[in-house]
């Protein structure tokens, strides 16, 4: 039994033990130091680079207030090259559509906001983008894109509002029968999502289209 061994014999089975079984043990210590470092530099590394991104972001988002276009779209350049992976790549796509679909180029803004369609990871970053799209496709006068996007896909928390562009579109094309079902409906979304839309505002338009008796009386 081991408790009966001398000091001496349990010293020499130590050593010899140590010397069959202490270089795997360095490798593993040292392998286990050398994976916890390296795992602590790739934390530093992407918070690091997450800060970097939110950096530019921070550029984008204020250069956007202030309508400088060019410095948005820089922005987004340097997103795109150096943090491609980054949420932020998909926000100033949005940002750089307000400022172009302010500026009167309609165009330009659905291309960014159709990248956002087509990459974006988080459906509500996509919802928004397919909002905005709508808007600024019926900015432009393309009717019949602007109410296949607005009717494309679950609306979601913006059911009210895509309704409304649907109005807008219908009452543009003549529908009105159609925009008068589109405004009811976005007033009856509002009352589970308020806030949405400026319900006042789409009552006066459900009123422009006149009384729905007279407008069965002209279609008889």
């Amino acid at each position: 039994m081991d408790e009966f061994l001398s000091e001496r014999e349990q010293v020499d089975r130590i050593r010899q033990w140590w010397k069959e079984n202490g270089a795997w043990i360095i490798v593993g210590v040292g392998g286990g130091l050398l994976a916890l470092a390296g795992w602590n530099w790739w934390q530093g590394y992407q918070l690091q680079r997450a800060e970097q991104a939110a950096a530019i972001y921070s550029v984008v988002s204020e250069a956007a207030m202030e309508e400088r276009a060019d410095e948005v779209r820089l922005g987004l350049e340097q997103l795109e090259s150096g943090h491609s992976g980054s949420p932020y790549v998909q926000h100033a796509r949005l940002a750089l559509a307000g400022v172009l679909a302010r500026a009167g180029e309609f165009g330009p803004a659905v291309d960014q906001l159709q990248q956002v369609l087509d990459e974006a990871d988080d459906p509500q970053l996509r919802l928004v983008a397919r909002l905005r799209m709508a808007r600024a496709l019926l900015a432009a006068g393309e009717l019949e894109r602007a109410l296949e996007v607005a009717r494309g896909g679950q609306p979601g928390v913006f059911a009210a509002a895509l309704r409304e562009i649907e109005g807008d579109v219908l009452a543009r094309q003549g529908d009105t029968a159609g925009a008068r079902a589109a405004y009811e409906a976005a007033l009856a979304d509002a009352a589970e999502h308020p806030g949405v839309i400026d319900e006042a505002l789409v009552q006066l338009k459900l009123q422009s289209l006149g009384p729905a008796a007279a407008e069965g009386s002209e279609t008889s």
